[in-house]
């Protein structure tokens, strides 16, 4: 039996062509097969018209368990779910179908790179440095694809349908364009170690968006390579995005690592500090010779490049973040307004002059609400 669209609401505040072309594209998905609960949520989410694009993503591949996986794989469930989120992958529970084909190759890489006498540190080493290296690239081409595909005056199902073509088209061609420049990488690596030993409407995307910024910072890093060596110093920081990682779930989104520094971003303030708070809690649960971290929030309009973020609210994160105790999160005025008071108290840290921050800024330290730890 069909779904009445109407009736569950998603045609709500859309009419003439907009509503024919919604309609349109949802009674298209249906017939496919996409589940009427995942159609609700991509509306909410606003992305109905990529769920043509996901589904070539996801192929027509069998879906295993984590358990099959690891069967099929000889690697551990433990350690898999490590290497999942170290490439920024969710993982699932052991008995979910979730995974495909490609997960379960890229399983068996992980045998051959043992095999290869690589250690598992530094496997997860290599998938970090790959999942932060290819984000900006996978920002970027959808970037690119919005700037390349979408047209005035467009509606959802002509948008959909371009996309996906476009999908199909240049899917095979970004593997081979990835592995090339991952080639010339390395010549240039081999040659130098030699040398020297929007919106529908505008058919285009805006140019600043509204968003939530924080950076997590480890407490006086500086003073502890002073008594650790090099080696165990790196491996704090790696445990930082490691644990930012475990805590960090869409639509907050991991930006980049800096040294002792995670920077998180998010179109969604609650998430953000919500993530934040979770950071310090799990901060907290570590060795006694894990640093403390301080969290510092801002909200306001910025750009991105490149998968990076910049405008004033990366700024003011930044100067606030170095202004916050060790385990609070510090955040400005316009994160505490839009977090709201629901579930969250704030204590008034004053009002601060920052450095490059030209006006005073009213300074909060949040806490989840009694109840909610």
């Amino acid at each position: 039996m069909a779904t009445d669209f109407a009736a569950e609401g998603l045609l709500e505040g859309l009419e003439g062509s907009a509503r024919d072309a919604r309609l349109e594209l949802l009674q298209r998905l249906e017939g496919e097969g996409v589940d009427p609960d995942e159609l609700r949520r991509a509306s909410q989410e606003g992305r109905l018209a990529l769920i043509p694009v996901e589904r070539i993503l996801n192929g027509d591949s069998p879906r295993y368990t984590l358990r099959e996986v690891s069967d099929a794989s000889d690697v551990e469930e433990e350690f898999l779910e490590r290497y999942w989120r170290a490439i920024g992958m969710t993982s699932g529970e052991p008995d979910e179908a979730i995974y495909l084909d490609d997960d379960l190759e890229a399983a068996k890489r992980i045998g051959s790179l043992r095999a290869a006498g690589l250690t598992d540190d530094s496997i997860l080493e290599i998938a970090r440095v790959v999942s932060n290296g290819l984000n900006p690239v996978a920002v970027t081409i959808a970037s690119v694809f919005a700037a390349s595909y979408l047209e005035e005056g467009d509606d959802e199902a002509r948008l959909a349908l371009r996309y996906a073509q476009a999908t199909e088209d240049l899917l095979p061609l970004i593997g081979p364009a990835l592995n090339h420049g991952l080639m010339v990488q390395n010549r240039a690596l081999v040659r130098q170690a030699s040398a020297i030993g929007t919106s529908l409407a505008q058919g285009r995307l805006p140019d600043f968006s509204e968003v939530a910024i924080a950076f997590a910072d480890l407490v006086d890093f500086t003073k502890l390579g002073e008594s650790v060596d090099a080696g165990s110093l790196g491996a704090v920081a790696a445990r930082l995005e490691e644990l930012t990682r475990e805590v960090v779930k869409p639509p907050v989104r991991l930006v980049k690592t800096i040294g002792d520094e995670v920077m998180l971003q998010s179109t969604d303030t609650v998430a953000l500090l919500e993530a934040t708070l979770a950071l310090l809690d799990a901060a907290d649960a570590q060795e006694d010779d894990f640093p403390q971290i301080s969290v510092g929030m801002a909200r306001g309009e910025a750009i991105s490049r490149g998968g990076d973020w910049f405008g004033h609210p990366v700024n003011l994160a930044s100067r606030v973040t170095s202004t916050a105790r060790p385990g609070s999160v510090l955040v400005t005025e316009e994160v505490k307004d839009a977090a709201g008071e629901d579930d969250y108290t704030y204590s008034f840290a004053g009002e601060r002059r920052l450095k490059g921050v030209h006006e005073p800024q009213k300074l909060f330290r949040a806490r989840r609400s009694q109840g909610d730890d």
